[in-house]
C-alpha cells in the first residue's frame, strides 16, 4: 500500500501541509541592539569564509553549495521564496536517491489502485492523480530518510513532498501498460527552532534564531520540483523500478553550523 492517499484529480498542494515559524513561535519580535548587529556581522563574515574554501581539497566542509546559498539566503533574502534543485538533492545525496525511487514506488502503486477503483477493465484510460503529504526524515517513513551528507542537511534537512500525476493505461491480450508522468514537489520552511542543535557542528539553533527576532535575517520558503516518466506493464507493483528522467527545473539543517529546522 502507498503511504500517501491519491485522488483523482489535478495537481492539489495538501491543504493538512503546516510549517512552524522557528523561533517567532515562542519570542515576541524585538529591534536589534548594537550586539545583535556585532552578531550578524560576524555570522557573514563566517559564511563569506567557508564560501571562500569551497572545492578546495582536503579542507573541512569544502562541498557545501546547496547548504551555503540556503543560509545565504536567510540573512540576505528577506524572506522571499527560495527555488533550490531537488535534482541535485536526488543526485549526489544516498537519501536522496532513496526519496525518488520510494516516491515512484508510491505513486505507482497509488496509480494502480485508483485505476481499480474508478477505471477497471477500461482502455485506453488517461487520468490525473494527486496525493497527500509524505514527511521526509521521519522515523516513521525510513524508506523517505533524513538526508545523509552535511551539504543536504543543512540545506533542507527533514521536508514534505507530494506526488502528482498524468498516467496513461491501455490493455493489449488481457495486459495492462501504464505510462506514468509523475512529479516530486518538495517543500520547506528554513528558519531555526528553540532548543535544536546543529548536528555536524552542535551550535545552538539560538545563535541565528535571534536573527529572526530582531528582522535581520528571515525564514523563508523552500521549493523545487523534479518529474519522471515511469513506464510498466502488468499489475502489481515490484521492488527496483528506474524512473527515467524527463525534466527539472527547478526539517533540517543549514549552513555554517546551522540546524534543524521545521
Amino acid at each position: 500500500m502507498p503511504v500517501a492517499q491519491y485522488a483523482i484529480g489535478p495537481p492539489t498542494r495538501p491543504k493538512n501541509i503546516r510549517h512552524d515559524n522557528g523561533f517567532l513561535d515562542s519570542f515576541a519580535r524585538r529591534k536589534p541592539t548594537a550586539k545583535d548587529y556585532e552578531e550578524y556581522a560576524r555570522w557573514i563574515s563566517r559564511l563569506e569564509g567557508v564560501e571562500a574554501i569551497q572545492g578546495v581539497p582536503f579542507v573541512p566542509h569544502n562541498n557545501l553549495p546547496d547548504a551555503l546559498a540556503a543560509y545565504r539566503h536567510f540573512l540576505r533574502g528577506n524572506g522571499k521564496d527560495h527555488l533550490f534543485s531537488y535534482e541535485r538533492f536526488v543526485s549526489s545525496d544516498p537519501s536522496g536517491a532513496v526519496i525518488l525511487s520510494s516516491a515512484v514506488l508510491d505513486a505507482r502503486q497509488g496509480a494502480e489502485l485508483l485505476y481499480g477503483e474508478y477505471f477497471k477493465g477500461q482502455s485506453p484510460v488517461l487520468f490525473q492523480m494527486s496525493g497527500s503529504a509524505i514527511p521526509v526524515g521521519s522515523i516513521r517513513y525510513p524508506s523517505f530518510p533524513y538526508p545523509k551528507t552535511e551539504n543536504w542537511q543543512k540545506a533542507i534537512g527533514a521536508h514534505v513532498i507530494w506526488l502528482s500525476a498524468d498516467v496513461d493505461v491501455e490493455i493489449a491480450n488481457g495486459v495492462h501498460s501504464f505510462v506514468m508522468q509523475m512529479t516530486l514537489h518538495a517543500e520547506d520552511r528554513y528558519n531555526f527552532n528553540p532548543g535544536a542543535a546543529d548536528i555536524a557542528s552542535g551550535i545552538p539553533d539560538s545563535a541565528n534564531g535571534i536573527f529572526e527576532v530582531t528582522g535581520l535575517a528571515h525564514q523563508y520558503m523552500n521549493t523545487s520540483t523534479i518529474n519522471r516518466r515511469v513506464e510498466w506493464v502488468g499489475l502489481g507493483s515490484p521492488q527496483g523500478i528506474s524512473p527515467k528522467r524527463r525534466s527539472t527545473d527547478f526539517t533540517r539543517e543549514k549552513a555554517c553550523g546551522q540546524s534543524a529546522h521545521s
